[in-house]
């Protein structure tokens, strides 16, 4: 008798501990019942089947439980003979009663036949069960895992139909848990139904006859013998629960019903707003204002009807202090473009809730449109804070530290908001701008790979933008100045560090010959860092590329063109007088004359170009140049 009571008050101090969320949740005080009530419990796994067609048995949970009386008995899983007991059973509903196609056995069937057998336990270590359950809840996040091994104590009671209370408390943890699983969640939802409809005397879906109502359901003495040693919700948290499940399913009506019940109007109106019944949902709203105006059901009002005025009337009544109402006005002038009233009414919503990030969001997007840059940094900083994993507010805090050329803060915000999104590109072309600001070569060279790859797996109609001219020059000249800084300063570890770089700018320039578009500037940029280098053959073959690519049709016709064609040949010519071969120098020539007989034609009504006269005077030292070598 005395280690009854202990394990009962241990058990009841845990279960406060729990409920009241004070440190370890009552894990302490579980273990101690389990110790002085001296029940057994191993939690292991052996090989069963858990579908009807599985033919390969797989490891299953498996929790063995063995009392402490000496007189203790083995029963099989399925014995159950007393009229009592089948009452209780009869609370289960199984997987055949949902559907005649139900894959799921109610039981794991264990290829050892030892492991189907269990020992009878008394209802004070069912109930110990069920609390060591609830701690690997509270000790475990809520994963698939998590949910087998839960399963597995609640398979263990149900095994069991000795107390009315206990097992509707494992049938209710066990619905809670088939609710994630594809395969049970319909067997679930019904019997979350099932227990909800227990506690009525009304005709329900699953009390569907006066027997059921009357003689079925057990006592209140029964009910509450041994409620002290169980968490089971009340009445109207069972039935919330169950009407949001419906509503996470989509059966909105049945949700409206359950929640009209309960006088959740709130939830009334919203799910019949979803079911497409917005004249049933306004009707549901006036008519509670006929009883007493709300701030609440005025909001309410205003939603549907999508009039401003009601939402004026809620803050009225609440003095201002209606979050929601606010909220909802700043949609409305957001939408009509009025963003000045549209931020005054979020950011008075903010006052009173400050934990809505979306709302965050959208203040610090309209400050950006408004130019108000530090009310955007702010709002965008606030939406990090509560949601760390928002990337594209981390990208806008990056936006506004840029624009306000704070190049430094930048930096970190956008490596935040690429380990969130790695496919923006966006992001991507702003950390090209800010490491060149920053003179992070090596990183600017590793973004410009990203965003030529992110374009090659991406479709055309994304326009993603290859690294623009301004950046690759940027990143050239960047990376030699370096190079020339260490090797003046005779600084061994920022010169191989240079070197590197420019190891890679090298890969970028030849990864965007092979991989993008051809465009002069390309080969241009390319033939000056080859030049840089002492590469020599390398710089005539970009030169000769850059020629090829700059013979667009009309060239001729274009000043810019023309003058860009003029220096080109220069630098041609100055390759072919260097290396001072013979026929590397008749190639200029026919070159210098094919080059100003297209200007010369394409200007014989007007004015011929000043880069005539540079060419004539290039031909004259073209012909020296070969004159003195012959």
């Amino acid at each position: 008798r005395n280690t009854h009571v202990a394990t009962e008050v241990m058990l009841e101090w845990g279960l406060a501990q729990h409920h009241f969320r004070q440190v370890g949740r009552g894990k302490k005080s579980f273990n101690k019942a389990l110790e002085i009530s001296k029940l057994e419990v191993e939690v292991t796994g052996a090989e069963g089947k858990r579908t009807k067609y599985q033919q390969k048995a797989t490891a299953q949970y498996l929790v063995r439980a063995k009392p402490s009386s000496q007189e203790a008995t083995v029963q099989e899983a399925a014995d159950s003979t007393s009229e009592k007991k089948a009452h209780i059973e009869k609370q289960m509903i199984k997987h055949d009663e949902v559907s005649d196609d139900a894959l799921l056995l109610e039981k794991i069937k264990f290829e050892e036949q030892d492991d189907n057998v269990h020992y009878n336990l008394p209802i004070l270590d069912q109930s110990t069960l069920l609390a060591l359950c609830l701690d690997v809840k509270n000790d475990n996040p809520m994963d698939g895992l998590t949910g087998e091994q839960m399963g597995a104590f609640l398979a263990r009671v149900l095994h069991q139909h000795d107390d009315w209370m206990v097992y509707a408390t494992a049938l209710l943890e066990r619905a809670w848990l088939e609710c994630e699983r594809t395969h049970g969640r319909e067997r679930a939802i019904l019997q979350i139904q099932a227990l909800a409809d227990q506690h009525s005397n009304r005709l329900t879906l699953t009390q569907s006859t006066f027997k059921s109502v009357e003689e079925d359901s057990a006592p209140a003495q029964d009910r509450l013998r041994n409620l002290h040693g169980i968490v089971y919700p009340p009445r109207w948290d069972m039935l919330r629960d169950l009407a949001e499940r419906y509503a996470k399913i989509g059966i909105v009506t049945s949700a409206a019903e359950i929640f009209e019940e309960l006088e959740l109007w709130d939830d009334v109106v919203e799910c019949y707003r979803v079911a497409g019944k917005e004249s049933k949902a306004e009707e549901v709203v006036r008519a509670r204002l006929a009883e007493k105006e709300t701030p609440r059901m005025y909001a309410a009002l205003g939603d549907l009807t999508k009039d401003p005025q009601y939402f004026e009337r809620s803050l009225e009544l609440s003095n201002g202090k209606f979050h929601d109402a606010h909220v909802a006005l700043g949609n409305f002038y957001f939408d009509k473009g009025e963003l000045r009233k549209s931020l005054e009414h979020f950011l008075g919503g903010l006052e009173i809730k400050p934990l809505m990030p979306t709302v965050w969001f959208r203040v610090g997007t309209i400050s950006m449109q408004l130019s108000e840059w530090d009310t955007a940094l702010k709002a965008f900083t606030e939406v990090v804070q509560q949601e760390p994993e928002e990337g594209d507010a981390w990208a806008n805090v990056a936006a506004v530290h840029m624009h306000n050329r704070r190049a430094e803060e930048a930096y970190p915000a956008l490596i935040e908001s690429l380990k969130q999104n790695r496919n923006n590109w966006r992001v991507w072309v702003s950390k090209l701008y800010t490491c060149i600001d920053l003179k992070k070569y090596d990183e600017a060279v590793q973004t410009c790979m990203e965003l030529i790859n992110l374009k090659a797996r991406r479709k055309s109609s994304d326009l993603i933008p290859t690294p623009e001219e301004k950046c690759v020059r940027a990143i050239v000249g960047g990376s030699m100045q370096n190079y020339h800084d260490a090797r003046a300063t005779s600084d061994e570890i920022a010169l191989d560090s240079s070197k590197r770089t420019l190891t890679r700018v090298k890969q970028l320039l030849d990864k965007m010959k092979s991989s993008t578009k051809s465009e002069p500037w390309l080969f241009e940029i390319s033939a000056h860092f080859n030049e840089e280098m002492g590469w020599r053959e390398e710089v005539f073959n970009d030169l000769m590329k850059e020629y090829r690519t700059l013979q667009s049709v009309g060239w001729e016709e274009n000043p810019v063109k023309i003058s860009q064609m003029t220096t080109l040949v220069k630098e041609i010519f100055s390759y072919h007088k260097t290396n001072g071969t013979k026929e590397g120098l008749l190639k200029s020539k026919l070159l210098i004359n094919g080059v100003m007989k297209k200007i010369r034609d394409a200007s014989c009504d007007s004015k011929t170009p000043s880069e005539v006269a540079e060419l004539d005077a290039l031909l004259l030292d073209l012909e020296k140049t070969m004159a003195s070598t012959s």
